[in-house]
């Protein structure tokens, strides 16, 4: 086993994956009677949900006291837009981030593994993603959040990754399965990462 770790002998079959952290930027204004109008942006955390490989589904990390719905709630407004930031870890595939937006049932005081999706209906999005961009523009390091209905909804944001050395040329115009997320995607990335948070519309 020794052979398959970074400290033995690589093993030219096999590729090194870092799975990284996931996390949202929101803009956020206040208006103070002191200080005027204030602006910053927020960064939200998403929590790793599990690790999609051909026929298995590695873990469930949706529970524990950093799995809780309250820490992982972000309040926003109808087609408000969020910026995403990828960091600590391999950056996936060109064309591989993709994400989903469900309306769930949501205990407030549960977890995010106690979460119900409701229906079929989902907004499905892929997102090109570039670490050499500072801003992010919509597009590009940015997704609207397209739901005008209030409610609770669950993001999942999901990095493809390609195990075939120097292999990045992945179709991006395939589409998502209508019901089930990460469908025939699957079958494009031989490992996908898949985050989730819960978003508030307000």
């Amino acid at each position: 086993m020794i052979d398959y770790t970074t400290g033995g002998h690589s093993n030219d079959n096999t590729t090194g994956i870092t799975i990284p952290g996931v996390r949202l930027l929101k803009h956020e204004t206040l208006l103070s009677q002191t200080e005027g109008g204030l602006s910053w942006i927020a960064i939200k955390p998403t929590h790793l949900m599990s690790i999609l490989m051909k026929d298995f589904s590695l873990g469930n990390f949706s529970s524990g006291t950093g799995a809780t719905v309250a820490l992982n709630t972000i309040n926003v407004s109808p087609n408000e837009s969020l910026g995403v930031k990828i960091s600590g870890g391999t950056l996936p595939a060109a064309g591989g981030v993709r994400g989903e937006i469900i309306k769930a049932y949501v205990n407030v005081n549960g977890t995010l593994g106690e979460i119900r999706t409701l229906g079929n209906k989902t907004i499905q999005f892929p997102l090109h993603y570039s670490n050499a961009i500072k801003q992010p523009v919509l597009g590009v390091n940015k997704f609207l959040v397209n739901v005008k209905q209030p409610g609770y909804y669950l993001l999942l944001i999901s990095l493809g990754y390609n195990t075939k050395s120097n292999n990045n040329n992945i179709d991006t115009n395939d589409t998502m399965s209508n019901n089930k997320f990460m469908g025939n995607v699957q079958t494009r990335y031989p490992l996908i990462a898949v985050y989730e948070t819960v978003l508030k519309i307000e």
